[in-house]
Order: structure tokens, then C-alpha cells, then sequence
């Protein structure tokens, strides 16, 4: 079981790859009833949207670090300003004057990102098609996946995405007790999971890891878990 902690419209796509049917979307606020708040920490994994009320889940620092020391796995999107897990690292705006400024580059292998070409995570654009690098180049804007990086990683973090020809830390993960949590300095990730380039992979690749979590969730033989009525998340 896996649930999207988001604090905007839940993530839709034309034609919602089957990997997104993995993740229940909550309204992060409805870990302020008891009840909602322990069947949402009973999941094996957690996404925490970009746009997510920092400041509440601060309030609910204690139970989200109890969720990760317990064994549980979270996806932090974002730009942390207000650490709500212990570990999570400020983040801060990037000062860029070109494309390469922004370029993300592997530093550390993750899970997440195996099979993935950092290549395809640098340019965006609204031309339909598929492209080349070299094309991207030309008519697409750089930036998307990435615009910042984080200051005093915690201690045995690992740097996964570097920004720029620094490597500066975008990505990173780092071990909580039995759990793990993984940091996206941007866009929520799973957003960038296009099924026209190798970034395809960051969905399947992020509901395997999540799932690896020690919490009550299941996933069917077929890498996608049946669907969890919400109603019993917002009951």
C-alpha cells in the first residue's frame, strides 16, 4: 500500500500508466484525525507531494519519523524549507545563467533511477513527439526537473542527482532507523516518468521501492496493487 500525501489536484495523465494506479491520493490534512493518520502510517511507503502544507506535517513530526524508523519508505518532493522527518536537509535556490547550469547528473546509484538516462530528465518542451537530445537542445527549456539543492546532507546520506557541473546535492537518500527516506529537490518525480523515454522507468522503479517498505500494503503479481478504498483512509 502506498499513499500520495498532496496538498493540490492529485496527479493525472492521459493514459495513467499502470504503475500510477499503485498510489492513493490523501489530502495530507487527514493526518489530523487518529484514525485516518493510522491507516495512512500502516502503508509500506509514502509520497509526500510537493505540494503538501509543510507546517502541518511538522506537527506531525514525531509520527512520520516513527513511520520511517519502523521500516517505512517516503518520497519527499519539494523544496524543504520547514524539516518535518529528522534528517531532511534545507534546501536552497540555485543560482543558474545557462541549460548546463541545471543539468542533473547520476552521482550515486538508487533503485529509483535504474535504467534511466539522466539525459531525458534535462529538457522539457510542449512539442508532441519524440526527440533527440541534440533536438531537446534546441527547443526545449531546461530547469524543470530541478532548480535547487540541499545544504548539510545528514549524516551516511548518499547524493543520487547532482545539479550542474558541481554536482551539487538535488537527490539524496539516507537510512532512519530500519527505513529509508529519498529527497526530490524539484517537481515531484513521479511526474517525470514519460512513457516516450527512458524516464518511463521512475514509475514502475518507484512503486518497487516504496513497496519494499515494512508496512501493511500488498502488490499484485503483476507490480501494481489492487485498489485500496480511500473512503477507509478518510473515514
Amino acid at each position: 500500500m502506498i499513499y500520495r500525501l498532496i496538498g493540490e489536484t492529485p496527479m493525472r495523465g492521459q493514459r495513467a500508466p499502470s504503475w500510477r494506479g499503485a498510489l492513493d491520493d490523501v489530502d495530507a490534512y487527514y493526518l489530523n484525525d487518529d484514525a485516518a493518520r493510522a491507516r495512512i502510517l500502516s502503508a509500506g511507503g509514502l509520497i509526500i507531494g510537493g505540494g503538501a502544507d509543510h507546517l502541518l506535517l511538522a506537527k506531525h513530526r514525531d509520527a512520520l519519523n516513527g513511520f520511517v524508523r519502523g521500516g517505512g519508505r517516503v518520497l519527499v518532493n519539494g523544496q524543504v524549507v520547514q524539516p518535518f522527518i529528522d534528517g531532511l536537509a534545507p534546501w536552497r535556490k540555485l543560482e543558474f545563467r545557462g541549460p548546463q547550469d541545471v543539468r542533473p547528473h547520476s552521482v550515486e546509484p538508487h533503485p529509483v533511477w535504474d535504467g534511466v538516462d539522466y539525459r531525458d530528465l534535462h529538457y522539457r518542451t510542449g512539442v508532441p513527439g519524440t526527440h533527440s537530445y541534440e533536438r531537446l537542445e534546441e527547443i526545449g527549456v531546461a530547469g524543470f526537473y530541478g532548480r535547487g539543492y540541499h545544504l548539510n546532507l545528514p549524516d551516511g546520506a548518499r547524493t543520487v542527482t547532482g545539479i550542474g557541473q558541481y554536482r551539487l546535492p538535488l537527490d539524496y537518500s539516507y537510512r532512519l532507523g530500519a527505513g529509508e527516506v529519498l529527497v526530490h529537490g524539484g517537481n515531484d518525480l513521479e511526474s517525470f516518468s514519460d512513457e516516450k523515454y527512458s524516464t518511463r522507468k521512475l514509475g514502475p522503479n518507484l512503486v518497487a521501492w516504496l513497496d519494499g517498505g515494512s508496512g501493511n500494503g500488498s502488490v499484485s503479481a503483476s507490480g501494481v496493487r489492487s485498489r485500496h478504498d480511500a473512503e477507509g483512509v478518510r473515514a
